[in-house]
């Protein structure tokens, strides 16, 4: 009865790693910055994932929308699709097709020079005290001043501490060379482009009744 019992209680988790799960939810924020690009002001930004566990596969719509007209590029919306793959705890690799202001979604996805879609490879790993994380472009309108291809890429590292129970983090983004769809064509060579710092306490405990 006792190996039945844990043959039993082996299959039903089994069976829950197996299934998909599914996070959705909503951000907002005062301001959208990506990379160190001010991309809007107050913005919705929802979510939605798709797990598959104990593949390590995971697929992310993720949208963004600037909710009043404060910037030159007001009222800006975004979709992006994110395919990523994380085999271990420290590494994964991803594709993220971002689409980003104005056109037809469907009929623009064809990848070409004028394009309103970027195909982007994602690669992080953890170190634990350390993370890195690369991007390029690989698609889309994405060239240098001359007509050739800018491969337009982002690196980044962060390292995360804590100060008095309060999880801390300290990133470094950096442009490794002449880009055009990070910094929009005004970036001729290496560059930093932002130094962050983050800290987030979760909150618990608040009773509604």
């Amino acid at each position: 009865m006792a190996l039945m019992a844990g043959f039993i209680g082996e299959n039903l988790v089994a069976k829950a790693e197996n299934k998909v799960d599914f996070d959705l939810g909503v951000d907002l924020v005062s301001s959208y910055i990506w990379r160190g690009q001010d991309l809007g002001g107050f913005s919705a930004q929802p979510s939605a994932t798709f797990t598959f566990n104990r593949t390590g596969i995971s697929f992310t719509v993720w949208g963004s929308a600037e909710l009043f007209k404060e910037k030159e590029f007001a009222n800006m919306s975004e979709v992006d699709l994110v395919l990523s793959w994380a085999p271990t705890d420290a590494f994964s690799l991803g594709f993220s097709d971002y689409h980003i202001c104005g056109g037809n979604y469907w009929s623009g996805w064809h990848f070409g020079g004028v394009s309103t879609h970027n195909l982007e490879v994602n690669l992080a790993y953890d170190f634990g005290l350390m993370s890195l994380a690369w991007n390029t472009i690989l698609t889309g309108f994405d060239y240098k001043f001359d007509g050739s291809r800018a491969y337009s890429s982002y690196f980044e590292a962060s390292a995360p501490f804590k100060i008095a129970n309060i999880d801390c983090s300290a990133a470094l983004g950096i442009i490794p060379w002449e880009d055009c769809y990070i910094s929009g064509g005004l970036n001729s060579g290496f560059n930093v482009t932002n130094i962050a710092f983050t800290a987030t306490k979760e909150l618990k405990g608040f009773p509604l009744m």
